[in-house]
């Protein structure tokens, strides 16, 4: 009997464990230069964070790359993803997973032509007159939508965005400063040609899904401790 409990014990510690180190799946975006891949690695600012966070609590991890998120929703629904980064929030996210403390901050940017001078994104002759654009199925997109600005087709990819208002096809373009900024260089263009106008900043952050949280109630507030500790860190190593 007590070789039995004994062998019990040890075969339930090793599955606890087991459990305990099931990888987490992440979808990540395509979405330079806060997460992309090179050769099959990958990189970014946003990815980056993310492993020094799951270090930190020891989780391991592997990631899908993803054009963008339109079908993380149904993923999440599915099962097939245990949460995605980087992301802004929204009221459809948070129906089917629940948002981390931020990692980042993220920028939501206009960016036009310098040549179209009469162009103020604060007025309201640009909100219903100029034709502008966002990524396809993403939150800045849905936002532009919402309030109303005149929006055409976007790209579901995001490098393809910049060529829109390259081709003249739209009069502005909405998307976070860093990612134009990484593009305009990539593409090897003069950033001098474009001007640029912050919309409003948001924090940038981790998605679980709630089904993962389900089965695993104490991850969140681990996470979120990682993310405050990993924030610590950047403030250190920054000197601010």
């Amino acid at each position: 009997m007590l070789k039995f409990l004994l062998w019990g014990s040890l075969w339930l510690a090793f599955f606890l464990q087991a459990a305990a180190e099931q990888p987490l799946k992440f979808l990540m975006p395509d979405y330079p230069p806060y997460s992309y891949q090179i050769s099959g690695q990958n990189h970014g600012l946003g990815y980056e964070a993310v492993a020094a966070i799951m270090a930190d609590i020891q989780q391991p991890f592997f990631v899908q790359l993803v054009p963008h998120f339109g079908y993380a929703i149904s993923d999440m629904q599915r099962e097939r993803a245990d949460g995605f980064f980087l992301a802004t929030e929204s009221a459809e996210r948070n129906k089917v997973a629940e948002f981390s403390a931020a990692v980042l901050t993220i920028e939501w940017t206009w960016v036009w032509l310098k040549q179209h001078s009469n162009l103020d994104p604060d007025s309201t002759h640009f909100q219903q007159n100029a034709q502008v654009s966002a990524q396809s199925n993403s939150n800045i997109h849905s936002w532009l939508k919402a309030q109303n600005y005149q929006v055409t087709a976007g790209t579901t990819d995001i490098r393809g965005l910049l060529n829109l208002l390259n081709r003249k096809r739209v009069d502005a373009i909405l998307l976070p400063e860093l990612t134009v900024r990484t593009l305009i260089a990539q593409q090897d263009i003069d950033a001098n040609l474009y001007s640029f106008q912050q919309e409003m900043r948001l924090p940038f952050a981790i998605y679980i899904n709630k089904n993962y949280l389900k089965k695993h109630p104490d991850f969140m507030k681990k996470l979120n401790a990682a993310i405050h500790r990993y924030q610590m860190r950047a403030a250190i190593i920054s000197g601010s």
